[in-house]
C-alpha cells in the first residue's frame, strides 16, 4: 500500500485526492504549494488510510470536523476483487459506514478530501513543570466551558506524569496568524518552562511536535464531559495510582497522557455530511489517551495490563461523577478495546446491514487479520 502515495490538488473542486498509503507529511507539503491544507493527522509521521478509518482528529476538527467527515469520496476495492465508489451520490450506505468503519468494508486505495484556505497560523508548544497539572487541567475546564467557544482555536494537552523531567506540553493552534488569541486566556497566567509558539505555517507548526523515542506504545482511550470535579480526580489517579510504578519498572517504562478537547461544533458538521458511524453524542466533551511507551517486548503484557487498569480507573471515575462518555476514539484505542460496540446500537445496526450486502462472506471480518471488527450480535453472528 505504501506505493499508493500520491497528492493531487483539483483547485476547480477545492479537493485533494490522496493515496491511501501515504503519510501526512508528503500531503501537508503538496498542498502548502497551493496554501490549502486537508482536516489531516496532528503528528505528520502517522499514515493517512488508518488515520482516515479511525475517523482522524486534527487541528481543524472544532472548525470542520472529523477527518473523516471530510471526506468526500472513497475509492475501495470490495470483497469481491471489485473496484468502486463511495460518496454522498453513489452507495451512500458504504459511504456513511466508511466513516469510522476500520477495515470491515474493504480496501481505501484513495481518499479525496476537502480543502481549506489555511497556511500561516499562530502555534507551537508550550512547556510546563509537572506540578501545574492541576492549575492546566483547571484551565483546560475553563477553555472548554465557554458558551461560544472560538473554532479557530484548538489545544492537546500532554502530560509525562513517570517523568518530572519533561513535565506538560500543551501543543495549540490558532488557525490564523493572530498572536495569543483570546481564546487561550485560561493559559496564559501559567508559568511556562518554555515556549514555542510563533506565527509559522500550519505544516511547520506540526512537525515541530516531540514523540519519545521508544520502539514499543500502547493506548487506551476513553471519553467524558469535562467539569472541575473529574478534571481534580484525574489528576490525582495519573500522578498517584500505583499502576505508574508498574510501568516504571521496565526499561524506558513512560507513561504520557493526553486531553483532546471536543467542541459539539464537531458533531454538528458530521451530521450535516451525512453522518457517521460513530454515535456521538452532541455535547462538548473530551477525548483523553493514556500512552505507555518501553523498550523490551518481555514487558508487554505487564505494560498492557497497568495501562488498562489505569484506564478503567478513569473510566469509573467519571462515571461516578455522572460524566461518563461511551464512545472510544479508535485512532486512540488499545487492540482488545472494543471501539465499534461503543457506537451504539444504532451505528452497529447500520455497519451490519453494509457487512451483509458488499461483504456477504465476510471475507474482512474472517480472512483479514488485525483492527477492530464489527461485534457479534446476540446471536454471536455479525447480523445474521
Amino acid at each position: 500500500m505504501s506505493s499508493f502515495n500520491q497528492t493531487q490538488y483539483h483547485p476547480h473542486r477545492k479537493v485533494a485526492t490522496v493515496g491511501a498509503g501515504g503519510k501526512w507529511l508528503g500531503v501537508y507539503n503538496e498542498l502548502d504549494r497551493y496554501n490549502v491544507t486537508v482536516v489531516g493527522g496532528r503528528v505528520v509521521d502517522v499514515g493517512v488510510g488508518g488515520l482516515i478509518l479511525g475517523c482522524g482528529l486534527s487541528y481543524l476538527s472544532d472548525l470542520y470536523g472529523l477527518t473523516c467527515d471530510n471526506v468526500v469520496n472513497f475509492e475501495m476495492v470490495l470483497a469481491d476483487g471489485s473496484l468502486t465508489n463511495a460518496n454522498a451520490n453513489h452507495n451512500q450506505d458504504l459511504f456513511k459506514a466508511m466513516k469510522g468503519g476500520a477495515n470491515n468494508f474493504g480496501i481505501v486505495t484513495t481518499f479525496t478530501l476537502k480543502t481549506y484556505a489555511i497556511n500561516q497560523v499562530w502555534g507551537g508548544i508550550k512547556f510546563y513543570s509537572l506540578d501545574q497539572l492541576p492549575a492546566l487541567f483547571a484551565a483546560m475546564q475553563e477553555y472548554q466551558s465557554k458558551p461560544k467557544k472560538d473554532l479557530y482555536a484548538n489545544l492537546m494537552l500532554q502530560a509525562f506524569t513517570t517523568n518530572a523531567s519533561v513535565g506538560a506540553v500543551l501543543n495549540m493552534v490558532y488557525l490564523k496568524p493572530v498572536v495569543n488569541a483570546s481564546a487561550f486566556a485560561p493559559f496564559y497566567s501559567i508559568p511556562t518552562t518554555g515556549d514555542t509558539t510563533k506565527i509559522q505555517s500550519l505544516t511547520q507548526m506540526m512537525s515541530g511536535q516531540q514523540v519519545p523515542p521508544l520502539p514499543r506504545w500502547d493506548w487506551f482511550a476513553t471519553s467524558f464531559r469535562p467539569t472541575a470535579s473529574i478534571y481534580q480526580k484525574i489528576a490525582d489517579i495519573v500522578t498517584k495510582a500505583p499502576e505508574l510504578a508498574t510501568i516504571q519498572s521496565t526499561a524506558g517504562g513512560s507513561l504520557a497522557i493526553g486531553v483532546q478537547p471536543i467542541n459539539t461544533n464537531l458533531i454538528r458538521i458530521g451530521n450535516a455530511h451525512g453522518g457517521n458511524s460513530l454515535g456521538l453524542k452532541n455535547v462538548n466533551q473530551t477525548w483523553f489517551v493514556l500512552d505507555a511507551g518501553w523498550i523490551s517486548s518481555d514487558a508487554d503484557a505487564m505494560i498492557h495490563n497497568a495501562t488498562r487498569a489505569l484506564n478503567t480507573r478513569i473510566k469509573d471515575a467519571s462515571k461516578a461523577e455522572r460524566v461518563y462518555e461511551p464512545y472510544e476514539f479508535m485512532n486512540d484505542a488499545s487492540w482488545d478495546q472494543d471501539v465499534i460496540s461503543t457506537y451504539g446500537v444504532e451505528g452497529q445496526r447500520n455497519m451490519r446491514q453494509v457487512q451483509r450486502k458488499y461483504d456477504p462472506n465476510m471475507v474482512f471480518q474472517k480472512l483479514v487479520p488485525g483492527g477492530w471488527k464489527l461485534p457479534k450480535d446476540d446471536y454471536g453472528e455479525y447480523g445474521y
